[in-house]
């Protein structure tokens, strides 16, 4: 039985070894608006990413985008429910300079401010990374970070 217990164990070590479980790259986010051409300008003119071709049809209408790094938002049009978005599930991006990002949301007429909702101005994160939080055209929450 003892020689059984160490083979097992041993055998255990050996194949554990061997396995290799692949790493997840994240590929990208889909989202369901409401307005899929408000939502693209804001993407595209607010978050500056840029519109890229869709390879997944038109039926529902979509357009693809991509930021600075590649990683890919898809946006669908669709019939929404008018849920209450809450700023605590939101997707997060950083930027380099804060200053210099807000100066771009205010030209743009968009509507930011800090996690306890001081309008105009970011927040600092416990860790002193400032930030700020703002809604795209259909209201999900979007942080930005500055890196």
């Amino acid at each position: 039985m003892k020689k059984l217990i160490i083979t097992i164990f041993f055998l255990n070590i050996l194949f554990s070894q061997h396995i290799k479980i692949p790493s997840l790259i994240f590929d990208h986010q889909a989202l369901i608006v409401d307005n899929i051409d408000a939502s693209r300008d804001f993407y595209r003119d607010v978050l500056l990413m840029e519109e890229i071709e869709n390879k997944a049809g038109d039926n529902p209408p979509k357009r693809w985008l991509k930021n600075a790094e590649g990683v890919e938002m898809h946006l669908i049009e669709g019939k929404t429910k008018k849920l209450k978005h809450v700023k605590s599930v939101h997707m997060a991006f950083s930027v380099k300079n804060m200053k210099d990002f807000m100066n771009h949301l205010k030209i743009q007429n968009i509507q930011f401010g800090s996690w306890s909702g001081e309008k105009g101005t970011y927040g600092l994160r416990d860790d002193g990374v400032k930030q700020i939080y703002l809604q795209d055209p259909t209201g999900f929450w979007i942080e930005i970070n500055e890196k």
